[in-house]
């Protein structure tokens, strides 16, 4: 049986979906939850960098960091390959 979510804020994922498409060329479901995790870590590690560096410098979140390293670096790989075509 699935159960989906209704989002708090459907507005949030139209505004979600347009700003991953600018930002890297194309929304599709993946890149929308790629760009949901660089926001997210992005905005959290600016608002509480003591935090993230504490739990990136336990090991057991190694693997977790490094995905969202690579996560990061795609993103702006794709965004660069977008800006590259204007």
């Amino acid at each position: 049986m699935e159960n989906k979510k209704e989002a708090l804020v459907p507005e949030l994922d139209d505004l979600l979906y347009k700003f991953t498409e600018l930002l890297t060329g194309e929304a599709t479901p993946e890149r929308v939850e790629m760009v949901k995790v660089w926001c997210l870590y992005t905005h959290m590690s600016k608002a509480m960098p003591p935090l993230i560096q504490h739990w990136a410098s336990e090991p057991d979140h190694q693997e977790a960091r490094n995905q969202i390293r690579e996560i990061i670096e795609q993103i702006k790989q794709w965004n660069q390959t977008k800006n590259q075509k204007h």
